[in-house]
């Protein structure tokens, strides 16, 4: 009886869930770099302004915008984000909808405007661009 107790005893001591040894302090990760939005209403990205985008929030509104890179890789989304940021300057915008992170270009009211600077782009070199409908500023 004494050996039963003692193994009882014993399993409860060893057996339970316990993260003593768990340093979080080694663990720490840096900002996720995803979304981004860099343009000239923000000049930032996302992850630092969220009192000035709630506020931008209300001002959303349906519209169009030109979509110019897809990829399931965040590192290829984030090196192309940087290089449109040269080219195109203003109003780029990644977003993720799992498994593509898609990259956006502009605030288009309708659907002609999107038009023509679809065809503006397409002469700088851009390849596969498509219009999408989403919420603008």
């Amino acid at each position: 009886m004494k050996y039963y107790s003692l193994i009882i005893a014993l399993n409860l001591i060893f057996c339970q869930d316990s993260l003593f040894w768990f340093d979080m302090n080694n663990v720490i990760d840096s900002i996720p770099e995803t979304p981004k939005v860099l343009d000239k209403i923000f000049n930032k990205t996302l992850n630092k302004n969220n009192s000035e985008i709630k506020l931008k929030l209300n001002d959303l509104k349906e519209g169009y915008r030109l979509q110019i890179f897809e990829s399931s890789s965040v590192s290829k989304a984030n090196k192309k984000m940087k290089k449109f940021k040269k080219i195109l300057g203003d109003s780029l915008y990644m977003s993720f909808e799992a498994p593509f992170y898609k990259i956006q270009y502009g605030n288009f009211a309708n659907r002609d405007e999107a038009e023509r600077e679809k065809k503006n782009i397409a002469k700088r070199g851009f390849k596969d661009i498509w219009i999408i409908r989403s919420r603008i500023f």
